[in-house]
């Protein structure tokens, strides 16, 4: 974008500009997110419990940012919200992460919660699979494994999401909940970031027809300051991510992006906007302010699968969620 103004500005020296995109252009023409793919691989002990884990992710990472660092990983753009995660330092014993960066011919850049809001998606679609083969609740699977984890804030923020959200409840017909949890920005440290847990409540008719009633959602970002602002930062976060989720996809037809507006490319709207409930009794008082901006994207997503799949037995694989075959009976 710079080297654009600074172009447009040489054929008029000594004149100021001021350029402006058209949203047709900065739809087909701008930068976009990181297309990626994971394969993951567990090995569960005769209890159900992670044992061994292997990872492969392949993916476009930002333009200008290597797609891995061997000499400080846990920065590696690519693994955010994975490779950096617990489930990799200390959930699973055995664990290896690889990184194949894919020479894609299409610009890339920041979104919010960058490679975090796929691989949030991947991880803890992955992680109810192994709780699902352990014969165990999804949400005390999590508790049971992360007494592994020293920070404590995860376990906190996953029991306060179930309480307030009533897990276990019983639900009418063709309604069911799901659970996921995030970290963005602990690099591979406990008691660093911010943490958010995400429980949907959802209906689902037998025809496929979806109706997300609720996204209960707790964080622990340590400690904050303005009560209003972080407030506000999960529920801008959370409805980012639910569209990301739902909706979100462009596609390349003859080397040219098609979407060019709203009327091709669709966004949620506040008829579809569910009730979103923020519950701070998972807050840790840890001694940090971890940031807010991108960590509730990542998980309506996953949650809404993974509640998906309680009803309908089908595993998502991809998003966005609404282009899949939702019909069950």
């Amino acid at each position: 974008d710079v080297r654009m103004v600074v172009a447009v500005a040489a054929q008029f020296p000594g004149i100021p500009i001021h350029t402006i995109w058209s949203r047709e252009e900065m739809t087909r023409q701008g930068r976009y997110r990181s297309l990626m793919a994971v394969k993951l691989k567990a090995g569960l002990d005769s209890n159900g419990m992670p044992e061994s884990l292997i990872v492969n992710i392949a993916g476009k990472g930002q333009d200008g940012r290597p797609p891995f660092d061997g000499n400080n990983p846990q920065y590696s753009p690519l693994l955010l919200g994975l490779g950096d995660s617990p489930y990799v330092s200390h959930i699973f014993p055995h664990a290896t992460v690889s990184v194949h960066d894919l020479p894609i011919h299409i610009r890339s850049g920041s979104f919010r919660g960058p490679s975090y809001n796929s691989n949030c998606f991947f991880v803890e679609s992955f992680i109810d699979e192994c709780a699902h083969a352990a014969n165990i609740d999804p949400v005390e699977y999590r508790l049971k494994i992360f007494d592994r984890w020293p920070d404590k804030g995860w376990q906190m923020c996953l029991k306060e999401a179930a309480s307030k959200a009533g897990w276990g409840k019983p639900l009418p017909k063709g309604m069911a909940q799901g659970v996921a949890i995030g970290n963005f920005g602990m690099f591979g440290r406990p008691n660093h970031g911010t943490t958010v847990c995400t429980i949907a409540t959802i209906e689902l008719s037998p025809e496929g027809k979806l109706k997300i009633h609720a996204l209960d959602v707790a964080l622990d970002c340590g400690k904050m300051m303005n009560k209003d602002a972080v407030l506000s930062q999960m529920e801008g976060g959370t409805i980012f991510g639910l569209n990301l989720a739902l909706h979100e996809k462009l596609n390349i037809q003859d080397g040219r992006i098609v979407e060019g507006n709203f009327d091709s490319y669709p966004i949620i709207r506040m008829a579809e906007t569910p009730k979103i409930n923020v519950h701070f009794g998972g807050m840790s008082h840890d001694d940090r302010f971890g940031e807010l901006g991108e960590v509730a994207a990542g998980t309506p997503g996953p949650a809404i699968a993974n509640a998906i799949f309680k009803l309908t037995g089908k595993r998502l694989r991809s998003t966005p969620i609404l282009e899949h075959d939702l019909s069950w009976s």
